[in-house]
């Protein structure tokens, strides 16, 4: 999983985070994972940083992004389905299904990459916190 892993990383890191590789249990189809820190930019959590997890539910980034969404769980969502629930670095963690499947598909191969993913997706979901 980490030759999956760490491409996403290396785009991550391009785009300025500091992404770590590391092992979710019991989520998707690997255990592996990416947790970073995000600049959360609107939102009620605005100017605040939240550590984020992300994971695949198939091996094939780009084309297909990452499906799940992990937050802690002291991170309030009212109005997100949680998928399932995990401890990581010994907090418990909540996972979301939250693929981009709204705009993904319709990208152009160039734009499916982790800088789309962060500004359109992820930043997307923080706001809707």
């Amino acid at each position: 999983m980490s030759e999956l892993l760490e491409p996403v990383a290396a785009e991550l890191r391009d785009i300025g985070l500091n992404p770590k590789i590391v092992n979710f249990p019991g989520v998707g189809w690997s255990p592996q994972g990416i947790v970073i820190d995000v600049a959360v930019q609107t939102g009620k959590y605005k100017g605040q940083v939240i550590k984020v997890g992300i994971s695949f539910q198939e091996n094939s980034y780009p084309e297909y992004p990452p499906h799940f969404v992990h937050l802690k769980a002291s991170v309030k969502t009212t109005n997100i389905t949680r998928h399932s629930e995990h401890k990581f670095a010994n907090e418990e963690w909540y996972a979301y299904s939250l693929p981009p499947s709204d705009f993904w598909d319709g990208l152009d191969q160039s734009q499916k990459n982790m800088k789309t993913y962060y500004h359109r997706h992820l930043q997307k979901i923080l706001d809707k916190l």
